[in-house]
């Protein structure tokens, strides 16, 4: 498990309060067919909805790919709940899960994926790509 660093999550915080919370329809949606096809071990869209890097990070760890190893996680799939987005970047937690994601040219990616929170600690994600 990686550790998703405090500086990422600090500065969605810091700009959460110029944004707010207005426009979540498409990070949500973004997420939304993540554990969608993650649920339906459709892994092969599940890794396209990752961001470049996030997918990177996978490949160093498991030489596999990313589709081969992102089943094995253990990632959960249930839907999102509540939904934050600041700017370019969103927390999107469900039952089981935080999600990070990022907006990007070709639309909103999840960096970070099986994040727990440890407190004042850094969330621990098994899926980083930040």
């Amino acid at each position: 498990m990686r550790k998703f660093p405090v500086c990422v999550v600090a500065a969605v915080l810091a700009v959460g309060g110029c944004g707010g919370s207005s426009g979540t329809a498409p990070a949500s949606d973004a997420a939304g067919k993540f554990v969608t096809a993650l649920a339906v071990n459709d892994s092969v869209t599940a890794c396209s909805l990752l961001a470049p890097q996030a997918v990177r990070r996978i490949v160093v760890l498991r030489p596999e790919g990313c589709p081969q190893a992102l089943p094995t996680l253990g990632l959960p799939t249930d839907r999102p709940d509540a939904v934050e987005v600041w700017s370019d970047t969103a927390q999107i937690r469900t039952k089981g899960d935080t999600l990070f994601l990022r907006e990007f040219p070709e639309g909103w990616r999840i960096v970070g994926a099986g994040c727990v929170p440890h407190g004042e600690e850094p969330y621990e994600c098994k899926v980083d790509g930040t």
